[in-house]
């Protein structure tokens, strides 16, 4: 297994940019990890994790693979804190909730966690994004827009003014959350969908690809089409 290169000490000359270790090795990965390399001199990505070899990510990012999540945790908690690198979850699936609430609670506090904006997303000064959540490319947050804790704003994706995206949500390329709307923790918000303004989409949702989304969604529920109904799978 490839050296864990230990974060830098304060008057270090050699580097500038924070060490960074995403969890995951899969193809939500390789964007994580380009999108963290597209801010120059922000984040020198130390490797990655997987119980897979993760050949095609290691093949097109050149970034190592560290092992598994178990012996990347044993030489994670042997470093001392100052030493240890920050910390972004890799897995994008709309299951993927569930191992990014385990993950995020197995390693820690918010210190841990890196907060990863790619170069070409547009964050308003006035929203705020939790540590360990994504931005990727073209997306907008605007206005007052909070975003939680490990969740991922995806490729194109617009957050309007006044949007609250709970923990570990998952807003898919190129969906349109309108002014004020709500996602709750673990939803999943799919490609393209459209929400209109100050809708719920409860917790543990799921809104399908393409959906027009006018009336609050209940936790856990699927919903689908145009407009969106909850999904009948009796």
């Amino acid at each position: 297994m490839a050296p864990l290169d230990p974060a830098p000490q304060a008057g270090d000359p050699r580097v500038i940019a924070r060490p960074l270790v995403v969890l995951g090795g899969g193809e939500h990965a390789r964007v994580v990890i380009e999108a963290a390399s597209s801010v120059p001199g922000a984040w020198q990505v130390a490797g990655l994790t997987d119980p897979r070899p993760s050949e095609r990510t290691v093949q097109v990012t050149g970034v190592t693979h560290l092992g598994d999540d178990d012996a990347f945790a044993l030489r994670y908690g042997a470093l001392e804190p100052a030493q240890r690198p920050l910390l972004v979850l890799g897995m994008g699936l709309p299951a993927g909730a569930a191992i990014r609430r385990k993950l995020a609670s197995r390693f820690g506090s918010d210190l841990a966690w890196a907060t990863i904006v790619h170069r070409d997303a547009s964050v308003s000064p006035s929203a705020s994004v939790g540590p360990g959540s994504v931005i990727l490319a073209g997306a907008v947050i605007s206005a007052g827009a909070a975003i939680g804790r490990h969740a991922i704003v995806n490729t194109a994706a617009v957050v309007e003014h006044d949007v609250l995206v709970g923990d570990r949500a998952h807003i898919g390329p190129g969906a349109v959350l309108g002014g004020g709307a709500i996602v709750g923790p673990d939803a999943f918000v799919g490609l393209g969908a459209l929400v209109r303004d100050h809708v719920t989409i409860g917790a543990g949702a799921t809104v399908g690809m393409g959906a027009v989304v006018v009336a609050d969604v209940p936790e856990d529920a699927t919903v689908m089409g145009n407009p969106a109904r909850v999904r009948d799978d009796g």
